[in-house]
């Protein structure tokens, strides 16, 4: 198992809980041709996992790495968990060891299956109320998917191949 992450610091904190573990580092959200022909290279007899940072840059890294390893293992670090002391940066380095362990314990598998629809969404209040983002935060956090717009959680739900009986039971 290799693990993919943004930065030398978060390389440094997975390290200090996982001392024996390989991972890599994307150097920041430009992730660069010869890093994605690295990363095809290493998934024909490596698995993949991503950790990254729960912020617009991550995002934009985890879905460039999906398009050439889309099957992919990946965790989705909790926002709160991983904002600095002071308040003013997000990011998996932020967080604390017992944090990471949990974080790794939640290891996602993309198995797509189209389960649930724009409609259910809106069904499940998990788009159209005034609560609706609250709600797809906390069924993020309990899903372990992580938070989303509304169309990127639709994905997730579908990715992760979560059904309405799992939503359900996580409201």
């Amino acid at each position: 198992m290799i693990v993919i992450v943004e930065g030398k610091n978060d390389y440094n904190k997975i390290k200090s809980v996982y001392p024996n573990l390989s991972i890599l580092i994307t150097n920041g959200s430009a992730v660069s041709d010869e890093f994605l022909d690295l990363v095809k290279k290493i998934r024909e007899t490596n698995q993949i996992v991503l950790c990254l940072d729960p912020d617009y840059a991550g995002e934009k890294i985890r879905k460039t790495l999906l398009s050439v390893v889309p099957n992919a293992y990946q965790v989705f670090a909790d926002r709160e968990r991983a904002i600095s002391k002071n308040g003013k940066k997000i990011g998996i380095e932020h967080m604390s060891q017992d944090d990471i362990r949990k974080l790794f314990s939640k290891i996602m598998i993309s198995d797509y299956h189209e389960n649930i629809t724009m409609n259910d969404m809106y069904d499940l209040g998990l788009i159209g109320s005034s609560d609706s983002a609250l709600k797809r935060e906390e069924l993020g956090k309990k899903l372990g998917i992580g938070y989303a717009n509304a169309k990127q959680f639709l994905r997730r739900l579908n990715m992760f191949n979560i059904t309405i009986e799992d939503i359900k039971r996580n409201l």
